[in-house]
């Protein structure tokens, strides 16, 4: 799969999860089996999103050579970056206007940037939700999930979902894992802009 973010987390525990689409035909589903890996993508992107320590960077401290400088303020915080995942408009930050190629899983789940020299892969996310003002970045320390368990263990059931045979429940039975890494999330803002728009509401008795 080559997913190293999902796939090879160093485990903590694990809770069961599952997941059920319903198909016309009783047969195995390759598409099936791909939303179901969508799906712990997903559950696992929104632990870290929870595990996540917030620090905002000023945009303005960036100056003109951003991606230099984002560097630079990861390591003042005493991170150690294995990932990076990006929103669409994050990516710019490190001069990043590229998509992954086209795959089976979808494109998010392959890299938009890598920096070997440093063992560093860039990702964008469709799933990073942030204000207008902001650009949103999550640096992680470590992988976030344990595919090669998860698969090592999955269980497929089909089964009738209805008297006639018709329609079929496909469930995809799987331990969703906690693992151990540490999350940041950077959000990129504007501070001046915000704290001038701060006083002209309290000046405007707003």
């Amino acid at each position: 799969m080559n997913i190293s973010y999902l796939y090879n987390g160093d485990v903590i525990s694990s809770t069961d999860s599952q997941y059920t689409e319903v198909k016309n035909s009783p047969l195995t589903s390759p598409s099936f089996i791909i939303n179901s890996i969508v799906n712990i993508y997903k559950e696992s992107f929104n632990i870290m999103i929870d595990k996540s320590k917030e620090f905002i960077i000023p945009e303005e401290s960036l100056g003109d050579f951003r991606q230099e400088v984002i560097f630079d303020k990861i390591s003042e915080l005493g991170i150690k970056p294995l990932y990076i995942f990006c929103s669409d408009k994050s990516r710019k930050l490190f001069g990043i206007t590229k998509n992954s190629g086209a795959s089976a899983f979808p494109s998010y789940f392959y890299n938009i940037d890598k920096y070997t020299h440093i063992n560093l892969e860039i990702f964008y996310s469709p799933l990073i939700i942030e204000d207008d003002d902001e650009s949103t970045l999550y640096v992680i320390d470590n992988s976030i999930q344990s595919l090669v368990y998860s698969i090592q263990n999955m269980d497929y059931k089909i089964e009738p979902n209805d008297e006639t045979n018709s329609e079929w429940k496909h469930t995809m039975f799987y331990n969703l894992y906690d693992c151990r890494f540490n999350s940041y999330k950077l959000s990129v803002r504007n501070v001046s802009r915000l704290r001038n728009d701060k006083i002209n509401k309290i000046l405007n008795g707003n």
